[in-house]
């Protein structure tokens, strides 16, 4: 077996993500635009573990200023589907040592943590992470918002200008955990104006593609296979080309009508049906909004669902009133 390292993402690289399902007890899903995402990649140091030229590991990591992240882990099907238990040969445990060596390497050279999101009903990588050394450090949730004929609205629009906006994220998240710019910073933002076009909400989203295998729940897989046959529900799920908004800055203080018509516009400027917001309990924007909120069909259905932070060498502990900054591209 070799290790090969890299600061550049290979077409051999890509091609093995392509194939990578994620997800196992609960949600299933395929990245469908994993050749576009991995171009935004930031500061990428990539380690890819072969075995007779071909891929069988890899990971990849987004070096920061504050941490190490974790943008992929992935092994090849052979090495995945034991991966859940204790090594049991010794090529498996061959594999994982050699993984296990570059995190340990990685700390000699800059002592920084680093840190990933697992889904919660995800068991086998809860575990796979445990070996690695990583704990809990806090959970963020995930929201669906949907509308199947969201609401166009003349006050809502795209604006290409940062500065527009930029003092006020600053100030209501430059506190936030984990908080950097490199991709928030990034247009199109979609912003919700007055009659004399100042900003009364704003927001950024990422349009998502994913294949979806099975939804979250003991029904997932069933409801997969029956949605398209809906009325009404097949518009919002799409399983073989699911389409979605991510927003990773959201106003906070602002009026919940307010969100719901920038929400409600971002889907119609899209042409989109849902969005998933994946968001810290304790973000303001999401305190204010979550009890009022109309989120619509698609979270009666999917309902809250859980994500771990988990860390490895964490400097600080996780408090409330520093909420942990998600960037959507983290998790799309």
């Amino acid at each position: 077996m070799e290790l090969e390292e890299s600061t550049k993402i290979s077409e051999e690289l890509i091609c093995f993500l392509e194939g990578t399902s994620l997800g196992t007890n609960g949600a299933k899903y395929t990245h469908l635009d994993v050749r576009d995402r991995i171009g935004q990649t930031d500061n990428p140091k990539s380690y890819s573990l072969k075995r007779n030229t071909q891929i069988i590991a890899n990971v990849t990591f987004c070096i920061r200023d504050f941490a190490y992240y974790v943008r992929y882990f992935a092994f090849h099907p052979i090495y995945q589907s034991t991966s859940r238990m204790k090594p049991r040969n010794r090529s498996n445990s061959i594999v994982q040592e050699k993984m296990m060596q570059v995190f340990d390497d990685l700390n000699k050279v800059n002592n920084l943590p680093f840190y990933a999101y697992i889904d919660d009903d995800n068991s086998r990588s809860k575990e796979m992470s445990m070996r690695f050394g990583f704990e809990k450090h806090t959970q963020i949730i995930t929201r669906s918002y949907s509308r199947i004929y969201p609401g166009k609205s003349k006050r809502v629009s795209f604006s290409e200008d940062w500065s527009e906006i930029s003092k006020m994220v600053r100030q209501q998240y430059g506190h936030y955990d984990a908080y950097f710019e490199t991709h928030i910073q990034h247009p199109p933002f979609v912003v919700l104006r007055d009659g004399d076009g100042n900003i009364e909400a704003f927001a950024r989203f990422t349009l998502v593609k994913w294949r979806l295998h099975r939804l979250p729940g003991f029904f997932g897989a069933a409801l997969v296979m029956i949605l398209p046959f809906i009325p009404f529900l097949r518009s919002l799920i799409k399983p073989k080309k699911h389409l979605f908004l991510a927003p990773d800055i959201v106003s906070q203080g602002v009026d919940s009508n307010k969100i719901e018509a920038l929400f409600s516009g971002a889907l119609a400027l899209y042409n989109v049906h849902s969005m998933i917001w994946f968001v810290d309990p304790n973000d303001h924007a999401y305190k204010r909004l979550s009890k009022k909120f109309r989120w619509g069909l698609l979270d009666k259905i999917i309902g809250v669902k859980k994500v771990n932070v988990v860390s490895r060498n964490a400097v600080k502990k996780y408090q409330a009133k520093h909420p942990f900054f998600v960037s959507a591209y983290d998790l799309i």
